[in-house]
């Protein structure tokens, strides 16, 4: 039986983790019952300290792409929507540039700013103790400064995040078009992770030049409202 080991904190009504929330998909997409463990739990299995962690039997996979590749391999999983090799590697790249350039700006957009920083530290750590709770998320905010300074994304000043990240969704925008989905009528493993991005850029924060930057792109909004009514919270919690 798969249990998916994830965050339990929400935003905007769907996982606060776009890594989480891509997994939901890919499990509602390739038809999949599944357990959840939510919340410290969760993130105490992790074995390289994130989430989300697939657990099969006894094993524990961590990294969305390689829960991924397991579901493919053992379970039969296709992502690939029909689609040609020269075309899933175009979502291949898009991917990787949602993944590892345009999400780093959402980052951002949650851990720097003040008075977004109190919203995070109030849905994610909430369920903790009000002892530890500050000193927690404090800790957290740390690395994650950290972690987008070494990134380098942290050290940009806001209207240069902002100016990368709109390139990003340009690109995305551009490929998109007035398509359903970034490839055409069907979705595909791209789908999965690229709407998680959007839709997690799109959270309601004080501090909203992001949000307002995505919804210059009406498709990129039209988009990522259709990927949450194509897989709802009910079927993405599907066990």
């Amino acid at each position: 039986m798969l249990t998916h080991h994830k965050f339990s904190a929400k935003l905007n009504g769907v996982s606060a983790s776009p890594f989480c929330l891509k997994v939901d998909i890919l499990l509602a997409m390739a038809g999949l019952s599944h357990d959840v463990l939510e919340g410290p739990a969760a993130l105490q299995t992790a074995p390289k300290g994130k989430l989300p962690v697939m657990k099969d039997k006894e094993e524990l996979i961590a990294d969305s792409e390689f829960i991924k590749r397991h579901l493919i391999l053992n379970y039969n999983a296709d992502f690939s929507g029909g689609y040609s090799e020269d075309e899933l590697a175009v979502a291949h790249a898009f991917v990787r540039m949602a993944e590892h350039s345009l999400y780093f700006v959402t980052v951002c957009t949650r851990w720097l700013p003040d008075e977004n920083f109190a919203i995070i530290e109030r849905d994610f750590f909430g369920a903790l103790p009000e002892d530890i709770r500050s000193p927690m998320a404090s800790e957290s905010r740390k690395s994650v400064i950290t972690k987008v300074n070494n990134h380098g994304y942290g050290q940009h000043t806001w209207q240069e995040r902002l100016a990368l990240g709109r390139a990003d969704l340009q690109a995305i925008s551009t490929q998109l078009a007035d398509k359903p989905y970034l490839l055409g009528d069907r979705p595909c493993f791209a789908d999965a992770a690229i709407g998680a991005q959007i839709l997690c850029a799109l959270s309601d924060l004080p501090f909203a030049r992001w949000k307002e930057t995505v919804e210059q792109f009406p498709n990129l909004v039209a988009y990522a409202n259709h990927i949450k009514e194509a897989y709802p919270e009910e079927t993405l919690q599907a066990a």
